[in-house]
Formats: C-alpha cells, sequence, structure tokens
C-alpha cells in the first residue's frame, strides 16, 4: 500500500466505528490518483443479524439495458468488523463479495475503484473531474438497501460537486432516501461551468465541464424552454423541486443517460455548432428530460424495482425509449427552437432508414424489448433486427395520429401517458401491456387489441403513405424546382466512408448486392472494369445504362468476380412536404398532431 493510503486508513477505520451508531449506510470516497484514474472507496454499513453479508456491485446501470461488468473496476477489497478488525471475504460471483461476520455487528468494506470508463457514463476520474454513477462505484448490501444513504467526496482543493441528491453537512457531501435514490442520482465534481434558474417554481441547473465552442447562457436559455414544453405534456405536474443537466463536452464518446431529477449529456467538444449538431443536443437534452416522466416516474411493472444483478427483462422497451424518442422532436418543435422544415427532414431521414431495414420483417417491437439485453449492432442488426428507439417511435407516430383521428382531434399520445404518470408510476408499482392498452381505449373509447397484435407483436408494415395523406402529407425523393428527376443504380449496400477501396459494411436482405453474394467485408476494386472508391463508386456505375454489372472484389484476400443486377431509384434526399391541395380536416389534424398551426405558405400550388 503507498503511503499516503495508510494514512488514509486510520481515520477510516473510526469512521466505520461510528457507523454502528445509526441505521445509515455511509459511503466515503477519495481521489487517490487523479492522472490513473484512481480512487479509493469505503462503505460501512449497519449492524446485521447474521454471520454473513454479501455486498454487491451492480451488474448493469439504469437507461443502459446491457450487463456491464462494472465489477471490474475494483480491487483490494477488503472488510472491518466495527473495532477495525479485519473480517474473512469471499468472492461468490463477478460481483459479489461475502463478508464473513458477527451477529450484531457492523460491517465496513474498503476497495480501489479503477475509473476510466467515461463512455458507459458509469465512473471516470481526471484531473479535471470525477463522473460518479453509482452503479459503477458504490456497492451495496440488499438488506440496507432501502437504509437512507450519506456520501462524503474528498476531492482535489478547487473542485465544486454537483448531484440530483441533497447536499450533506459538507460541500462535498449528499444524502439520499436509499441506495436506489444513490443510483439514480449520479455525481459530477470537478471544474466545470455552472448555471441556475427557476422554470415555473422549480429549480434548472447546468454543469458544464469540458472546453468546447459552447455557450452555456444559451444552452440554459433553451433548456428552459424544454422544461416548459415537457411539463405541458403533463398538465404542469413535475416529479421533481430540483432537476441538474450534467453535459460532458469531450472527445471519443457520445451519448446520454437519464435519471430521477438529472442526466448526463456527453458530445464531441465541438458539437455545439453549426446549427444542425445544437439542435441534435437539444433534441438529446428533450429526450433525457422527457424519461424523467417516462421511465424514471413511471415505467414497465418488470423493471420495479430494479434488479441491479440480472437482467429486467420485460416486452415494453419499445414504449419506454421509442415513445421518448417521439416526444422528443416535439418537445423542441412546440418549444419554438426547431423549425417545421427541420423537423420534417428528421422524419423524412427517419422513415427512410427504416424502409430499409429489413430487420423489420424478422423481429417485432415487443420482441425487440425483450432482446434488447442481447441486442447486436451493424448488418446483424439492421438485417434482422429492430431498434426499439426507432422502431418506438414510429409505431408512437401512428398511435398519436390515429387517436387524434379518433377523438377528432381532442386527444393524443400524451394523454396515455398522463394516465400511465398518474395511474401506474413507480410508486404504484409500474404499468404492462393491459395497463397501456387500458389507457389507449380510455383516450380513444376504441379496442386497440388487434392494432397491438398487429403492429407490437406482429412484424406488419407501418403504413406511412396514409399516415402522412391524414396529416396533409407526403414523403418524396426531392429535386429542385429547375432540374428534373434523375435516377440512379441501387445496389443495396453500405460502403465504408472515404474507403479507397470500397469496403462493404452492410449489405441489406435481399436486395441486388445480397442476390449477387456480396457480403460485409468485401473490398470492391471495379465494377465493369473501372477502379471505384466509396466516393466516386455511384458516379462510375451511371456510365452503365443496363445492368447486370460486373464486379471485382477481394475477400479473403483472393479476388471474386460477382455479377450484380442494381436497380434503378429516384436520385435525391427524402423528403416529407405538404400535398398539393390538402383539406381541411388534414391541416386541423396536423396542426393538433405538431402543437402548431399549419403555415398557409407550405401548401404547394398545383
Amino acid at each position: 500500500m503507498k503511503p499516503h493510503l495508510l494514512a488514509y486508513a486510520l481515520p477510516l477505520i473510526l469512521f466505520g466505528a461510528a457507523a454502528t451508531a445509526r441505521a445509515d449506510v455511509d459511503y466515503q470516497l477519495r481521489i487517490t490518483d487523479a492522472a490513473q484514474h484512481l480512487a479509493e472507496v469505503r462503505a460501512s454499513f449497519p449492524a446485521t443479524p447474521g454471520t454473513t453479508l454479501d455486498v454487491s456491485m451492480p451488474n448493469w446501470r439504469t437507461g443502459r439495458y446491457n450487463m456491464l461488468n462494472l465489477a471490474n473496476g475494483v480491487r483490494l477489497f477488503k472488510a472491518f468488523d466495527a473495532k477495525g478488525a479485519p473480517l474473512a471475504v469471499t468472492k461468490t460471483d463477478k460481483g459479489t463479495w461475502r463478508v464473513t461476520t458477527k451477529p450484531g455487528d457492523a460491517v465496513t468494506v474498503q476497495y480501489e475503484l479503477y475509473a476510466n470508463t467515461l463512455g458507459e457514463r458509469t465512473r471516470h476520474i481526471d484531473d479535471t473531474h470525477a463522473y460518479l454513477d453509482a452503479s459503477g462505484v458504490f456497492v451495496y448490501a440488499a438488506p440496507f438497501r432501502k437504509e437512507p444513504v450519506k456520501v462524503k467526496l474528498d476531492v482535489p482543493q478547487g473542485w465544486q460537486s454537483r448531484s440530483g441528491m441533497e447536499s450533506g453537512a459538507c460541500g462535498h457531501c449528499f444524502v439520499a432516501a436509499d441506495y436506489d435514490v444513490l443510483v439514480d442520482a449520479p455525481i459530477e465534481t470537478g471544474v466545470h461551468e455552472f448555471h441556475t434558474a427557476q422554470v415555473d417554481g422549480k429549480t434548472i441547473e447546468l454543469a458544464l465541464w469540458g472546453r468546447g465552442n459552447h455557450d452555456g447562457k444559451q444552452i440554459m436559455t433553451d433548456l428552459k424552454k424544454i422544461v416548459v414544453e415537457t411539463a405541458k405534456l403533463y398538465k404542469g405536474k413535475y416529479p421533481f423541486q430540483r432537476y441538474l443537466f450534467i453535459v460532458h463536452a469531450t472527445d471519443g464518446v457520445g451519448g446520454a443517460t437519464e435519471h430521477a431529477n438529472s442526466t448526463v449529456i456527453q458530445t464531441p467538444r465541438w458539437n455545439f455548432a453549426p446549427r444542425k449538431q445544437y439542435l441534435n443536443f437539444l433534441r438529446t437534452a428533450a429526450h433525457e428530460f422527457y424519461h424523467t416522466w417516462n421511465v424514471k416516474a413511471y415505467r414497465p411493472k418488470e423493471m420495479v424495482p430494479y434488479d441491479y444483478q440480472n437482467e429486467n427483462y420485460n416486452r415494453l422497451l419499445w414504449v419506454a425509449e421509442g415513445h421518448t424518442s417521439y416526444f422528443e422532436e416535439l418537445i423542441v418543435l412546440r418549444a419554438g427552437i426547431e423549425k417545421r422544415e427541420e423537423f420534417m427532414e428528421e422524419y423524412a431521414k427517419l422513415i427512410d432508414d427504416y424502409q430499409h431495414q429489413p430487420g423489420r420483417f424478422q423481429q417485432s417491437a415487443a420482441d425487440a424489448s425483450f432482446d434488447e439485453w442481447i441486442a447486436v449492432g451493424g448488418e446483424r442488426a439492421r438485417n434482422a433486427s429492430v431498434n426499439i428507439y426507432s422502431k418506438g417511435q414510429l409505431l408512437a407516430l401512428m398511435m398519436d395520429l390515429e387517436l387524434r383521428r379518433q377523438t377528432n382531434n381532442a386527444r393524443g399520445l400524451e394523454d396515455v401517458h398522463r394516465i400511465l404518470f398518474e395511474q401506474h408510476s413507480t410508486a404504484q408499482g409500474g404499468y404492462d401491456v393491459a395497463a397501456m392498452q387500458a389507457a389507449l381505449r380510455a383516450v380513444s373509447g376504441q379496442d386497440w387489441r388487434s392494432w397491438w397484435a398487429t403492429y407490437v407483436d406482429g412484424t406488419a408494415e407501418i403504413p406511412f403513405d396514409t399516415l402522412l395523406a391524414q396529416a396533409g402529407l407526403q414523403k418524396l425523393v426531392d429535386v429542385p424546382k429547375d432540374q428534373e428527376q434523375k435516377t440512379e443504380w441501387w445496389a443495396g449496400w453500405t460502403l465504408r466512408e472515404g474507403s479507397d477501396p470500397a469496403v462493404v459494411t452492410v449489405v441489406e436482405r435481399d436486395g441486388p448486392a445480397w442476390k449477387a453474394g456480396v457480403v460485409a467485408g468485401d473490398t470492391l476494386v471495379a465494377v465493369n472494369g473501372l477502379r471505384v472508391s466509396a466516393k466516386d463508386i455511384a458516379d462510375k456505375m451511371s456510365l452503365t445504362k443496363a445492368g447486370p454489372f460486373n464486379v471485382h472484389l477481394f475477400r479473403r484476400d483472393e479476388l471474386v468476380q460477382l455479377q450484380l443486377a442494381p436497380t434503378q431509384q429516384p436520385k435525391g434526399k427524402a423528403k416529407i412536404k405538404a400535398l398539393d391541395k390538402p383539406g381541411a380536416a388534414q391541416k386541423a389534424l396536423n396542426a393538433a398532431w405538431l402543437g402548431v398551426a399549419w403555415p398557409k405558405e407550405e401548401a404547394r400550388k398545383p
């Protein structure tokens, strides 16, 4: 043990002895070597009646439905009794340590923590900050999971500590009602920009770590708009008094995670501009903030309470995540941050991408929810699976428009979620499929079981043309008015951007390349005798007016020749535009859905 660790041991043992007098679970974390991402953690548990106490590190964190093996950052695990005497410890599985103790005696455990998983949003320590999600930092003992929690940090001078938890007796201390609250209130400590504001009597905070092209004041201005617009969906009922946005402006990682009254959002440090990138950041913020209701205030009953050691299987993650993606877009639009054309551009890309995912006929939304714990990415995902986010978002679109049609625009999908919030909160045990269908029936007066069987449990195609037409819209391939519609060859492959020669990353199931025998990983070197790269392959293919094409490629370092019969498709970007002559009912549905009036200038002239 290093000398500075020895100096730390004695006061912590005394701290552990003091824990016997109360029922609190006390945690201390001291950063011991920030540059090497190291800290020492101490956890003191009250007296236990048994002769053993199992202490565990969760195997996953909330908001990410994958096993993360969080105990892999723990070393030098030790245990002590109330007097500081060592106790025997046996590891029983990858994340559980069994401490041998005496009945009626308190237990204190100590371990070294390696914190360098910023992208997983679990734990990260360096010389500028520490991000601490309790699921990857603090062990727990099941018998004391519901006991009050205290946390004390020993961090470098000049750092500031923020959390959704309430502050404790010192500048780097926090208190929580129990371990579940601790897990849902990550800590950001370090050097960061901080802003605070009042919205509807609630405190909104922003802790911004990392240098970049961000404007903290502007971000706070836009976050306030998002907060107000989200609360409107629930008639102004907030599940919190204070909310903390933690933003990491960094490199090499990206993503976000919701928590009970806070979120962490990670984005590349230069991605706060231009406008498109900034809008993506704000959509993410809206997504995570909406989760404060959908997932945190209410969620599928199989996840109430969370089982931190095992998979929490359910068939409704497409609602928990996909519906959140759906409302994120509407919130940013209704808040006046995003323009209608920008909203439509996002939906055109979403629908077009979905229509090029053959996996939509291979896996239902319900099955994808259950299998999210073993979900894969890449080509296999597109060809054999659906994504709970995108599929859930598009099903939410379908549900919302249908609810508005059934109720003559009087009610919509937000009314369904309001019922879940009020009648099926986590405190009430959460919701299941029957509760979801009952809420749909309560809002619309219609039975949704057949629809559910077809589109949620089944893999029927979503009727996009009909849906969009109901709202006075159509999806098409757009070209400038002064140009004629052109066509291009479509092979059904995706190439690694910038690769030269062109490397195939995805081959769409049953597309021309799939039928020709092209597979992911192939390196395309020539088409019809012309050398190709990812950048110019489309142009060189366009030189040929009729197929099939002769394709030369390398596979396993061997030259292979195949015949490819691509198909013609309109050239241009997918767009969603107004119909030439939308009717009053279509305009009314559109306005009710989007929450903004139909602009007269959007309609096309005949």
